[in-house]
């Protein structure tokens, strides 16, 4: 009996001791984790289509699309690189200065002198001044609301609004849009639209009533905006042209 017992306490002993250097080795992971890694896509070593990207947006089956400047729009797959240009599809101009992407996977491209070009993955669509209520050929920005409205921002005519049917242009004569150049628009999680413009500094629109906000009424710290971005909890961060970021938190 006294024999069985000392085995049992030994064998558990061992296991424990074993089982300790086991946890106590270091984790190769833990201690060396993967280094960062770099990888530049250009036209000497890729099939992206022009060196100056003016605008990215991903897709829901993490396909990328590359607006570009002169060259057209560049998806890539991971492996495979295609280009859409005005020579080989519907893409109304090869300077992309935004994308969008709907709920339906439509790509909205905005170029910079021929309007809006839509595409579906089969069919192309452009709208421009000519053929819808589009207000200006140069788009700038892009934004999709939850009720599926496209926001366009142009360089001369303020903003115009699509609802699949009927267009809708919000300007500085009509409404209370700060300037009539929008560089680019943003919509947080109550609906409203933020519209950077430039000179003009941002214009919020809650559906019915217009704020605006410059350095002369507020913190904004530049007038022209290029870029918005909404976090988590509800803060705006305005890219200025000259003067920083500014956060606002309402």
């Amino acid at each position: 009996m006294l024999r069985k017992s000392f085995y049992l306490i030994l064998v558990a002993s061992v296991t424990a001791v074993f089982i300790f250097s086991a946890c106590s080795k270091p984790n190769p992971i833990k201690n060396n984790p993967p280094k960062p890694t770099w990888t530049t896509y250009n036209t000497s070593n890729s099939g992206l289509a022009s060196g100056g990207i003016y605008a990215i947006a991903i897709d829901a089956s993490g396909n990328k699309w590359f607006g570009t400047l002169g060259g057209g729009v560049s998806k890539f797959d991971g492996t495979t690189w295609t280009t859409y240009n005005s020579s080989n599809s519907g893409l109304a101009y090869n300077s992309v200065q935004a994308i969008a992407i709907d709920a339906s996977g439509n790509k909205w491209f905005g170029t910079a002198l021929s309007g809006v070009s839509n595409f579906d993955g089969t069919t192309w669509t452009t709208y421009n001044t000519y053929n819808s209520g589009l207000a200006d050929n140069s788009v700038q920005a892009i934004a999709i609301d939850a009720s599926g409205n496209k926001w366009f921002g142009t360089a001369r005519g303020g903003v115009s609004k699509f609802d699949g049917t009927t267009w809708t242009t919000y300007n500085s004569s009509n409404s209370g849009l700060a300037d009539d150049m929008v560089m680019a628009i943003a919509i947080d999680a109550s609906g409203n639209k933020w519209f950077g413009t430039w000179g003009g500094g941002v214009s919020k629109f809650d559906g019915t009533t217009w704020t605006t906000y410059n350095s002369s009424n507020s913190g904004l710290a530049y007038n022209s905006v290029q870029a918005i971005a909404i976090d988590a909890s509800g803060n705006k961060w305005f890219g200025t042209t000259f003067s920083g970021v500014s956060k606002f938190h309402e």
